[in-house]
């Protein structure tokens, strides 16, 4: 006999990483959509320098909150106003095991950063694929 609890479970897990996704919480978001997430470089939205948050170079934070239960990050910025390349990586990959938050903190970008405009990119790397804010 089936125990009712270990199907719930496993109806559980499996329904989380279906729909697994994640959340840029901080900086500010261009948009979150679940539809558009996977699409390169913004999730979706259309790159605007005209709302931007201000980020600091010699030290800030990013934090994210994913739904995935074991994904990697890679997080980027690019000074490009239409973001379409200058990628430059930020911090080495970070594995995440667990769902949930995660916030790193004192994030320095490069000094020619300094009083540009410019996107920061948060991208997940999980069981579906890539995806982007």
């Amino acid at each position: 006999m089936l125990n009712v609890n270990t199907v719930l479970l496993g109806l559980a897990v499996g329904v989380a990483q279906v729909n697994g996704h994640f959340n840029l919480n901080y900086p500010t978001t261009l948009g979150f959509s679940d539809d558009t997430e996977g699409t390169s470089p913004c999730g979706g939205f259309d790159p605007s320098l005209d709302t931007t948050t201000d980020f600091h170079i010699g030290g800030d934070v990013i934090a994210v909150k994913t739904t995935h239960p074991k994904s990697n990050w890679y997080f980027r910025a690019t000074t490009d106003a239409k973001a379409a390349g200058g990628w430059v990586n930020i911090l080495p990959e970070i594995e995440q095991t667990g769902l949930g938050a995660y916030c790193e903190q004192n994030l320095t970008l490069p000094d020619s950063f300094a009083g540009k405009k410019g996107y920061i990119q948060a991208v997940q790397h999980a069981v579906d694929g890539d995806l982007f804010q």
